[in-house]
């Protein structure tokens, strides 16, 4: 059975220096007010996935990472609309509020001047009316996009630490979910510490590309 299968064994450290480097596209969420697919990201968009070679040095991220703030969402908009594959529109209003609202974050990889990735995470309340199956309250990893020709410099990896360093100040955990066929992210979640909980559960206007989705939690060493 696939529920509840460890994806790895060791508890994720408080300090997160050593991560593994990684190429990833996270599964991004239908966030069409229709409830319908035209915000949906095509698996197509997916980095190809590529095992870590064993023994691979750990470098520095090559480029800087740091907070988003307004003046970033031109460059983030230009990768949701290259990248993803997406309209910028749409998005325009989500990536604002990751600047703006106190319980979301954003940070960028900028390469002096040029944003070429992003992470986004946000914390979520689970309604009162919510189904049995609904995803817990707490952060969640919502995002992660690199610019295809800075794949495999460890920004992915640098993107990844810093939100998780944010959240590690202001909880005991963290929530990530994932789409089933990116096993690239999947992969490099999994040398962080996340532990699969279900395939089964809803999240509000979630839908995957393909089908399955993956919840997964980390816990914090403090």
């Amino acid at each position: 059975a696939r529920h509840g299968r460890p994806l790895v064994s060791t508890p994720w450290p408080r300090t997160l220096g050593g991560l593994v480097d990684s190429a990833l596209l996270a599964a991004y969420v239908n966030r069409s007010v229709t409830g319908r697919s035209k915000s949906m990201v095509d698996a197509g968009v997916f980095a190809p996935y590529q095992p870590e070679p064993s023994g691979r040095p750990v470098v520095a991220a090559p480029v800087p990472v740091r907070e988003g703030v307004l003046a970033d969402l031109p460059g983030c908009l230009e990768l949701v609309e290259y990248v993803l594959k997406l309209d910028r529109e749409r998005w325009e209003r989500s990536l604002t509020a990751s600047v703006t609202d106190p319980d979301r974050m954003l940070h960028v990889a900028d390469d002096e001047g040029r944003i070429v990735g992003y992470s986004r995470t946000t914390y979520w309340t689970r309604p009162a009316d919510a189904p049995p199956n609904a995803a817990p309250t707490g952060w969640y990893l919502v995002g992660l996009v690199v610019a295809p020709d800075y794949r495999r410099r460890g920004i992915g990896r640098a993107l990844t630490r810093i939100r998780l360093e944010a959240i590690a100040e202001r909880a005991s955990e963290v929530w990530y979910f994932v789409n089933a066929r990116n096993q690239s992210s999947m992969d490099l979640h999994a040398r962080l510490g996340f532990v699969e909980v279900t395939c089964d559960f809803w999240f509000p206007e979630l839908t995957f590309d393909g089908g399955e989705g993956v919840l997964a939690r980390a816990r914090f060493e403090h």
